[in-house]
């Protein structure tokens, strides 16, 4: 498969091929196995040391497991009124289909991430492929290299978030774009709003496509495929639209909640983010006064913008991928125009922009930041293990004991879904030390507190260890401790 991946699109192999062709061929190939065998080799031996389980995951995967096991969202262990509603549900009844096909696991909820991220990749290979002529394209390949290997982005293929998922979905909109079809890139969007509403980023390339094909009396052939792909992203919004009215006042108090933490910070980054982003857009102009179409250069770049702009937007750590991953396709674009600059002038503002992306891509995807660096460090302490697997089995073998309805609390701190299949089978229940999610107090009532340390976590963790067992960043396993006596938070 991946030698056709990177094949020149003139079919199959003849006689006259040159041996530099074949060499050519397969030295792509090794290039995208040697970074197939990374992202692997991360998965495979950093599992979750690199990143460390996180709450986020507990609270997805909870949602998922309950939905594999009962057909519903509601978890008693995130709140004991309602349905969390804080995220659409797409991700989540992704994750439940595999598990109703292979079994519950957390290694199952991460291999997800780095599957669909390698598939992120290897996309992103073959539009460098197609888009990307002459010597400009080792260039890009390049740049593909820095993007898919930074930390940030290897996280993200070590995470059960629903990162990996959209991202995947929305390079194929990007895919469906550079080969004129504008109906699939939003029916792909569209679907991609059901996983995460940072869908809203990437309407505004899709639109831009779209309105530029009706304005200039473009012709716009609608293949079957795509009627059917817009047909399923109606469909399963009107399902998203009808559960949310069903859930209509979980689902505003979980949106203030969402609301509320982002607008604690400036949006789209305060001014630098917004003169970051104008800069782009003068960008994108100039390739529109050059080129003079909205072709594969323009496109690659305004879906470069709307990753900046999620990340100047998402103020989270767990966004920070999505830095390189549209300076990479800022690149692209400019690479994919390279071969139009004819002009001596026009080739050097080529190679200065160039530059000067280059060096954003480079800054971003290896930047030290408060969040990451602990995690980054964690890598140098391998084979160092996030739990012994004794304590895991320790923890399962207590819980295998429990009765039905007892209440054990890890403390939300992401060790969670390793017990999820346990607690089921005694008909045990897991909680949050908290009311919901979204709603700190008043704290819940527990039978027991299994409190697991590793040197693994990142002090900035411990601040949320109120309920009286807070984690000290040592190796000390998993204590189960009986809450008939409870500290005051």
């Amino acid at each position: 498969m991946l030698p056709l991946l990177f094949s020149t699109g003139r079919g199959a192999a003849q006689p006259g091929v040159s041996a530099s062709r074949l060499l050519l061929q397969g030295g792509l190939t090794a290039y995208a196995l040697a970074v197939i065998a990374l992202v692997l080799a991360v998965r495979m031996s950093l599992g979750f040391e690199f990143p460390i389980p996180w709450n986020d995951e507990s609270a997805f995967i909870a949602q998922a497991f309950e939905f594999s096991q009962t057909g519903s969202l509601y978890v008693w262990g995130l709140n004991q009124e309602r349905l969390v509603m804080w995220m659409p549900p797409g991700y989540m009844l992704v994750l439940a289909g595999l598990y109703q096909l292979f079994g519950y696991s957390f290694e199952l909820s991460r291999w997800l991430s780095c599957l669909l991220y390698i598939g992120s990749f290897l996309l992103v290979l073959e539009m460098l492929q197609h888009q990307v002529r002459g010597r400009w394209r080792l260039l890009a390949l390049g740049f593909a290299l820095v993007a898919f290997l930074s930390p940030y982005g290897l996280a993200m293929s070590n995470i059960a978030r629903m990162e990996s998922l959209y991202v995947l979905l929305f390079l194929l909109a990007l895919r469906a774009s550079l080969h004129a079809k504008p109906v699939l890139a939003l029916a792909l969007v569209l679907i991609a709003a059901t996983v995460h509403f940072n869908a809203v980023y990437f309407l505004l390339p899709t639109a831009v496509l779209v309105g530029w094909t009706l304005v200039r009396r473009e012709s716009l052939v609608v293949g079957p495929g795509e009627l059917l792909a817009l047909l399923v992203a109606f469909l399963a919004l009107v399902a998203y639209g009808l559960f949310v009215i069903k859930h209509i006042d979980g689902f505003w108090q979980d949106m203030r909640f969402q609301f509320d933490f982002k607008l604690g910070a400036p949006v789209l980054g305060g001014r630098p983010g917004w003169l970051l982003l104008g800069a782009l857009a003068l960008l994108v102009a100039a390739q529109l006064a050059v080129h003079r179409r909205l072709g594969p250069p323009v496109l690659l770049s305004l879906y470069g913008i709307a990753f900046i702009a999620m990340a100047l937007n998402g103020h989270s750590m767990w966004y920070d991928f999505a830095y390189p991953f549209g300076f990479l396709l800022l690149l692209a674009g400019v690479l994919a125009g390279m071969s139009d600059c004819v002009a001596r002038a026009a080739r050097l503002a080529g190679v200065l922009v160039l530059c000067t992306l280059a060096w954003q891509l480079g800054h971003y995807a290896w930047r030290q930041t408060p969040q990451f660096a602990p995690l980054i460090a964690n890598v140098g302490t391998f084979p160092k293990r996030f739990l012994p697997a004794e304590d895991v089995q320790r923890v399962k073998a207590f819980i295998a004991t429990l009765p039905a309805n007892s209440s054990v609390s890890f403390g939300y701190s992401g060790v969670e879904p390793f017990f999820f299949g346990d607690l089921a089978k005694v008909g045990a229940r897991w909680s949050i030390p908290g009311h919901s999610v979204v709603q700190v107090f008043p704290p819940r009532t527990l039978d027991y507190r299994v409190l697991c340390d590793s040197a693994l976590y990142p002090g900035y963790l411990f601040a949320y260890d109120w309920d009286g067992y807070p984690r000290t960043g040592h190796d000390l396993g998993c204590r189960i401790i009986p809450l008939a006596q409870k500290p005051a938070p």
